[in-house]
């Protein structure tokens, strides 16, 4: 479960980010990760919830928003949504690609008090 270490640096991050902001509890927190991460939601949130416990951000939501992935061809340089896990471009079927979005890891926003 490679969630749990995600969730572990994930942590660091928010934790500083509320001790810099003099944020005393936190509620939410808001992340986007893309679908090349090949993470799954659910072991997040459980993942989160277990490394959240007794901490400023025990009991606080974990939103994930899940990015598509978007390939560019490097032959034809169409550029394209990846669907049930088919990298072939669909112009012209290369499988030479370059990925612009779906490995993304970003926390959007902590709210908190």
């Amino acid at each position: 479960m490679h969630e749990l270490s995600i969730v572990e640096s994930i942590f660091d991050i928010i934790i500083e980010i509320a001790e810099k902001n003099k944020i005393t509890k936190i509620s939410k927190v808001n992340l986007n990760v893309g679908k090349l991460r090949q993470v799954v939601p659910e072991f997040m949130v459980f993942a989160f919830d277990t490394v959240a416990k007794d901490t400023l951000a025990e009991k606080a939501e974990l939103t994930i928003n899940l990015i598509n992935i978007e390939m560019e061809c490097q032959a034809c340089s169409h550029k394209f949504i990846v669907d049930e896990h088919v990298y072939i471009c669909p112009e012209c079927d290369s499988t030479k690609l370059s990925p612009i979005t779906g490995n993304e890891m970003i926390i959007t926003s902590i709210e908190g008090e």
